[in-house]
């Protein structure tokens, strides 16, 4: 870890990458509580920059901190109600498979936001070649689909769930503890992560639910059991069409409404007829498969509910991940 225990060590960033990118105001802000700074990779639309993984000076504590920089034209009418509602909302989430904001700090230009520092996301948990993942592949997507649930039962899409925001507390020889982050402000990007983004948002559709969240985490379930990325590409449409290659062409009998968010269904003449989930998974036992068929059905309307997976007898025959799992009730529409 690179210590940085002066503002004229900021000089060493354009030697050493892994000093944080911060402003001498930033910097000096956060030198005040924190030693040890340290950039980590962050996915979010709100933070500028990475976040710093840095030691609290009065606990002792790893933390990691996402700066949200307040635009230059609103600087002087205080904190945009934009970033004080999604911090609103990050401040009363309360589970133990969400990630913690526990602290907020502010000055003029920024507002800094204080989580509990979690050493792994899934991404590199899968990719680790001295961590064996295949004892706790039901653990890992129950706990996910419970900090899910929780989220949904609340009224919040998270709209973003991709490996990288799929936290993974890891520590040798312990069952490993999963806690999501990333929640997304409303009206922010909806496919960063094309690979992992539902159909509908991909093609354009402004009419979405936890629905969209459902086929995300299902793109989770096929990574944590291909141990590859079911579909990969940073193009919406060529994901969509590996998206068709696999589920088939959309009709409107399989999908109602679907010609009316996307044009160009009638180009794909004959259509594409589903292939069988069994040869993509041959390691899936028939009620996995199950589960990961209602999870990506192409029908937003077909998809089984985050409470509703937690309940289906592939994960039943596992045991329940601690903490509180809510019950579902429909969340908005956006």
């Amino acid at each position: 870890m690179v210590g940085i225990n002066k503002l004229e060590d900021l000089r060493l960033q354009q030697f050493d990458t892994m000093i944080p990118k911060l402003s001498p105001n930033q910097a000096e802000f956060l030198l005040r509580f924190h030693r040890d700074l340290q950039r980590v990779r962050i996915d979010t639309d709100l933070c500028s920059g990475d976040a710093i993984k840095c030691i609290q000076r009065c606990s002792n504590e790893t933390v990691a901190i996402k700066i949200l920089t307040i635009p230059q034209e609103q600087k002087h009418n205080g904190i945009p109600s934009t970033i004080l509602n999604h911090v609103s909302i990050l401040k009363g989430l309360n589970h133990p498979n969400i990630v913690r904001l526990f602290q907020i700090l502010a000055t003029e230009e920024d507002v800094y936001l204080v989580f509990d520092h979690v050493n792994l996301n899934l991404e590199r948990y899968i990719t680790n070649p001295m961590i064996s993942i295949a004892t706790f592949e039901t653990s890992i997507l129950s706990q996910a689909l419970s900090g899910l649930a929780y989220l949904h039962s609340h009224n919040i899409l998270h709209t973003d769930i991709n490996p990288f925001n799929v936290l993974i507390e890891y520590h040798p020889d312990e069952s490993p503890v999963v806690k999501l982050c990333g929640i997304r402000a409303p009206k922010t990007s909806l496919h960063a992560h094309p690979s992992y983004t539902a159909p509908e948002l991909l093609m354009g559709s402004t009419n979405y639910s936890t629905a969209a969240d459902i086929w995300s985490m299902g793109c989770i379930f096929a990574r944590i059991i291909k141990r590859q990325p079911l579909f990969n590409d940073i193009d919406k449409l060529r994901v969509l069409a590996e998206i068709f290659c696999l589920f088939g062409t959309p009709t409107e009998q399989t999908w109602p409404g679907v010609s009316s968010i996307c044009n160009f269904i009638q180009a794909f003449n004959p259509p594409i007829q589903p292939k069988d989930l069994a040869e993509e998974f041959p390691s899936l036992e028939p009620a996995g498969l199950d589960l990961l068929s209602k999870m990506l059905c192409l029908c937003p309307n077909g998809r089984i509910s985050a409470y509703e997976a937690l309940d289906h007898p592939y994960l039943r025959l596992h045991p329940r991940p601690n903490g509180r799992i809510f019950l579902h009730r429909p969340c908005l529409r956006h």
